[in-house]
């Protein structure tokens, strides 16, 4: 399920979600149309690199739009973040800092300026969105953790998950086949629940 979005798209607007378009890559990229694509990086991580990276590849005419100063701003994190914007300009990659995406037409996408305000339009047949995903909810009235309830890193992921089975297990579950209201405890995480 895709995640919110800050702008709106008109009927017959091609808005397609990154991992749509990665489950089945590279067959996906024709679903895009023939003209250029707009990567729509909310989020400033790997993704929309990627996917604009990916693109260009194709031999697709290829822009970026971010509200950072720079694209992939979160790839400093990981020591890329200067590589990776060398690889967008070296492959033709137009790249829109500090704007937002408003609307999408078919044909035409229409960012704004995040300090100035200033409108304009960038030419393309569609826009593949790197924003969150929302969590899914498919087993109602079952313990949620994790990213099913919103993005998380892993340590928090791995403590909520924690937290349910000992809510499991303190309610009378018997999760992993142990005695009803007996949990298994590794040395380590004792107390981190608490």
């Amino acid at each position: 399920m895709t995640g919110p979005r800050g702008y709106s798209a008109e009927a017959g607007s091609v808005v397609v979600d990154a991992a749509d378009l990665l489950a089945g890559w590279p067959a996906a990229a024709d679903r895009l149309g023939d003209g250029p694509v707009l990567v729509h990086d909310p989020v400033g991580d790997a993704v929309g690199v990627g996917i604009a990276e990916a693109l260009s590849a194709l031999g697709r005419t290829t822009s970026l739009v971010t509200q950072d100063q720079v694209a992939g701003t979160q790839l400093s994190l990981t020591g890329d973040l200067a590589d990776a914007n060398r690889r967008l300009q070296q492959a033709g990659t137009a790249v829109h800092k500090r704007s937002v995406l408003r609307r999408v037409t078919p044909g035409t996408a229409f960012i704004e300026h995040v300090l100035t305000g200033e409108r304009s339009e960038v030419p393309c047949t569609a826009v593949v969105h790197c924003g969150h995903r929302l969590p899914d909810d498919t087993l109602p009235g079952e313990p949620r953790a994790g990213d099913c309830v919103a993005p998380r890193t892993v340590y928090e992921a791995i403590l909520e998950g924690r937290r349910a089975a000992l809510a499991l297990a303190t309610a009378g579950a018997t999760p992993y086949g142990g005695a009803s209201g007996h949990v298994h405890e590794h040395p380590t995480m004792a107390g981190a629940a608490r």
